[in-house]
């Protein structure tokens, strides 16, 4: 009996262990999308490769953008999204362990083609699902929604 508590111990903090470091890097990637989002210069693995769902803060519908059209709406909007990531909670589920839900806050400001601050409140609910993909997380779904007092996004 002591043999199987200690081997079913043993099993449930492996799978702690492997889930805490897939957390890691969901943090890292979510850190690492909006660095370069600010620097306009998105990276390219920042969604699923055959597209993804995504709701702006904007307030309009979902949309399914593949992967170069939600570069484009980065990169060829005159606007700048100068935003960090806070309290970033990521919850990884599935039989598999191979799907994960984060949930964070966006704050910051938006800054025009030159730079002045044109949205100096943006605060928005970020929430987006993760699927592992050839070892790699990557987001299938992204949805923003404005906080109380906060702006949401402006592209143009």
């Amino acid at each position: 009996m002591k043999i199987i508590l200690l081997f079913a111990s043993t099993v449930l903090l492996l799978a702690n262990d492997s889930s805490a470091g897939d957390r890691e890097n969901i943090v890292a990637h979510i850190e690492q999308t909006w660095r370069e989002i600010a620097l306009k210069t998105p990276i390219a693995n920042m969604g699923h490769p055959d597209g993804q769902w995504v709701a702006t803060s904007q307030g309009g519908l979902w949309e399914f953008l593949s992967p170069e059209e939600f570069g484009a709406m980065i990169t060829d909007s005159p606007n700048v999204l100068a935003f960090k990531p806070y309290h970033i909670n990521v919850s990884i589920v599935g039989e598999k362990q191979d799907v994960a839900y984060a949930a964070y806050y966006l704050a910051g400001k938006i800054l025009d083609a030159d730079r002045k601050v044109i949205v100096k409140n943006y605060r928005t609910r970020a929430s987006q699902v993760w699927v592992k993909l050839d070892g790699k997380w990557v987001t299938i779904g992204s949805h923003y929604s404005p906080l109380d007092s906060g702006s949401g996004v402006v592209f143009d």
